[in-house]
């Protein structure tokens, strides 16, 4: 979308140019090109065509010579009067240090804001992609059950469940994550692995929400988080603030108002 953006943009900044190079290349072919005596400067000017095509070789091109390499407007100012050096000053300043500059600024604007929405785009079908959201969260339950099971305090929390087999099937692992209780500091372990960081950036989590994720997610306070509260919790943190996050927060807090 960004290079689509700047080709129409270049194509309207081409469209714009024209109008003055043909006005003036209009002026210069009813007096110079039509006059009794053209002289080698007004030979470049007997045609509209070709006034039109001198016109854009000086102004724009930068080359305005004939065919023997004598500059043509500097003959216009010897053969034909002080007029058409100022005419061809006006020009040349208009063009350069106006149009060009004014279209260069709307063409990287509009190049920019063309790439901008195409990545708030991409954002939007990321974010709305389900099928995305289940494979990085069954990617996520693989790692935090590799990661947990390296711990001390695994063999305790597992010691009266039933022993898994050497290759478990994900549903298995599931299940088994399921009753994990996760604390501050295997969250925080868990925050500086770089698959971690990996999923959380795939899945559009900025890094202003990794800083103090356990108290993000932690939202009964009780300490420890679960499966369920990690991943929903994760799923929440998806892309930026919404208007509707808002209002649900509004929602709740009215709600306990009312229950106290």
């Amino acid at each position: 979308r960004g290079a689509c953006g700047g080709l129409r943009t270049l194509m309207w900044s081409v469209v714009l140019i024209c109008f003055p190079v043909y006005a003036i290349a209009l002026v210069l072919r009813e007096t110079i090109g039509s006059s009794a005596n053209p002289g080698d400067a007004g030979l470049p000017f007997t045609t509209l065509g070709q006034s039109f095509f001198t016109v854009f070789r000086c102004v724009v091109a930068g080359d305005c010579s004939t065919q023997d390499g004598r500059p043509i407007f500097v003959l216009a100012f010897q053969d034909h009067g002080w007029l058409y050096g100022l005419l061809y000053m006006a020009s040349f300043t208009f063009m350069s240090f106006g149009l060009f500059n004014v279209i260069i600024a709307i063409y990287v604007e509009n190049t920019v804001a063309a790439a901008k929405y195409n990545e708030i785009y991409l954002k939007r079908q990321r974010l709305s992609d389900q099928k995305m959201l289940a494979e990085k969260s069954t990617h996520l339950i693989h790692l935090v059950w590799k990661l947990w099971a390296a711990e001390p305090q695994a063999a305790e929390s597992f010691a009266s469940a039933p022993c898994l087999p050497e290759r478990p099937t994900p549903q298995q692992i599931a299940e088994r994550a399921a009753s994990m209780e996760l604390g501050r500091p295997f969250l925080e372990k868990l925050r500086h692995d770089p698959r971690f960081q990996e999923i959380l950036t795939e899945l559009d989590v900025s890094d202003e929400d990794r800083l103090d994720l356990f108290e993000t997610l932690d939202v009964d306070g009780g300490g420890s988080l679960d499966m369920e509260e990690l991943i929903m919790g994760i799923a929440k943190l998806r892309g930026d603030a919404r208007r509707a996050d808002i209002v649900a927060v509004s929602l709740v807090l009215r709600s306990v108002q009312q229950d106290l």
